[in-house]
């Protein structure tokens, strides 16, 4: 009878530390950059999901390059400034010095006539694999109106440059506009790579010195000059 009891403890404690083995390996695997969600409030997330991919993770793919989006086309826009299918200009994109450790880098976007200009240094970036995802505010004034907008550009790396680049931009947050003159709180527009690759490029001189001004108004396209 002891020996049973004794056989049914080391069983027990066996299955425990199994368990706890198993626990501890799920708890490792599919880690979520907790980053994002102060950056897009989980009601965001869930609508931009509908349009385009967000990748969790804390081990993205080093980004760093040059990279050309073209041609630029309308995903989906909620505020309905123009429908889905417009096409933009080309977009470069530039991301260096990236943190591996933080899992930071910097950012710097333009339109092909440079009238259209967005940066961030630091900018959080999340992923597993070839697949990332870049996240970042920006505050400013439009029309006299204090704004903050998230920024989120996702992809998948290769080779070539990056595959399905795709990128929003969500007005969360704005000072009191009677008159409605910009974009609603929630309202966000989605811009894709339309041809499935951004090919790996080199940045283009600058022709003229730009100076960002926030424009969110109903029919525009975003921080521009």
């Amino acid at each position: 009878m002891k020996q049973f009891k004794f056989l049914a403890m080391l069983l027990f404690i066996a299955f425990g530390m199994t368990a706890c083995s198993s626990s501890d390996k799920d708890d490792d695997a599919g880690e979520v950059d907790t980053r994002l969600e102060s950056v897009v409030p989980n009601e965001y997330r869930v609508q931009l999901s509908k349009y385009m991919p967000i990748y969790d993770g804390v081990n993205p793919p080093n980004v760093e390059g040059v990279y050309l989006a073209s041609p630029a086309t309308l995903v989906f826009a909620s505020d309905g400034g123009y429908d889905p299918g417009h096409n933009f200009e080309d977009y470069y994109y530039k991301f260096s010095n990236q943190n591996t450790k933080k899992n930071t880098v910097d950012y710097i976007k333009r339109n092909i006539d440079n009238s259209f200009n967005e940066s961030s240094t630091g900018a959080f970036i999340s992923g597993e694999g070839n697949n990332f995802t870049i996240f970042f505010n920006a505050t400013g004034v439009a029309s006299g109106i204090s704004i903050k907008n998230a920024s989120l550009v996702s992809g998948t790396m290769s080779a070539e440059g990056i595959k399905n680049l795709i990128w929003a931009f969500v007005m969360t947050e704005k000072g009191d506009d009677p008159e409605n003159k910009l974009m609603k709180v929630g309202a966000f527009r989605v811009i894709k790579d339309n041809d499935g690759l951004a090919e790996n490029t080199a940045w283009p001189s600058a022709t003229r010195a730009f100076e960002p001004v926030f424009d969110f108004s109903e029919n525009s396209k975003g921080i521009q000059n």
